[in-house]
């Protein structure tokens, strides 16, 4: 059962007023929002809206033109900030595996608690297997990423990142590169996580997965946040026009 919001002062990330150009391109034109813990914030639209971008924006992954960013209190486009540190918090998956080819499931887990962490070699083995006994991938530990099916693969990948004990977890189309029939078994690791506890921010064209475990909805369009609310309010009964057509395309 998916756990609900934590209290409105407790907030995890905030982002203000950020802007993103790429060169004359301005992707992101001045987004807010706030996340608290356990929240799983979904955030869609049209290709090209920013989504990804903003995404990216909260792990400093791309570092907004203008505006703030803050994660647990602290101001995180500070210069001053540690981001290093900081992204050692923050679990990011994206749309490509990114595994190393030339090492097992279990070693493209533990190489990051070894040399980032500077975990034992025995306590990063036993943590990474636990982490994929999570994804159901156990059986898998000693294959190479050649040997395993994508939604196997984006599987090690989430066990990777949530190996280093992450408070966020940013998944980026994490199903977009998958066949339609290994969606289905990403999915439902990513709805566990859900359902105990794992703060989430998740970029998605998945309408269904947006609207059972989202408990809150960001609908992005040219760069700015069109409507935001409860997904199931939001789908039942949207405000804006816009909203309406991306829905009646995509549903």
């Amino acid at each position: 059962m998916i756990q609900p919001p934590a209290a409105e002062g407790d907030h995890l990330v905030r982002l203000e007023d950020v802007h993103k150009w790429f060169g004359n391109h301005h992707v992101l034109k001045g987004v807010n929002l706030t996340m608290h813990q356990r929240d799983v914030l979904v955030v869609i639209g049209p290709s090209g809206s920013g989504k990804s971008t903003l995404l990216r924006c909260v792990n400093m992954l791309e570092i907004p033109t203008r505006g703030r960013v803050w994660f647990e209190g602290q101001d995180i486009t500070d210069i001053r900030c540690d981001l290093n540190e900081v992204r050692t918090h923050i679990g990011l998956v994206f749309q490509a595996f990114n595994l190393f080819p030339h090492m097992t499931a279990l070693r493209n887990i533990t190489v990051a608690l070894e040399r980032v962490l500077k975990l034992p070699s025995a306590y990063a083995k036993a943590r990474a297997t636990e982490q994929l006994e999570r994804v159901g991938m156990a059986h898998k530990a000693q294959a190479f990423p050649g040997q395993l099916s994508g939604g196997q693969q984006q599987r090690v990948a989430i066990a990777r990142a949530l190996a280093m004990q992450p408070k966020l977890m940013l998944f980026d189309e994490v199903t977009s590169a998958l066949d339609p029939e290994l969606v289905g078994e990403v999915l439902e690791v990513m709805i566990r996580l859900a359902g105990d506890g794992m703060t989430m921010m998740v970029v998605t064209h998945e309408m269904g997965f947006a609207r059972e475990v989202g408990t809150k909805m960001l609908f992005m369009d040219e760069g700015v946040v069109v409507e935001e609310g409860e997904p199931r309010e939001m789908f039942y009964r949207p405000t804006s026009d816009r909203l309406r057509q991306f829905l009646a395309k995509v549903l």
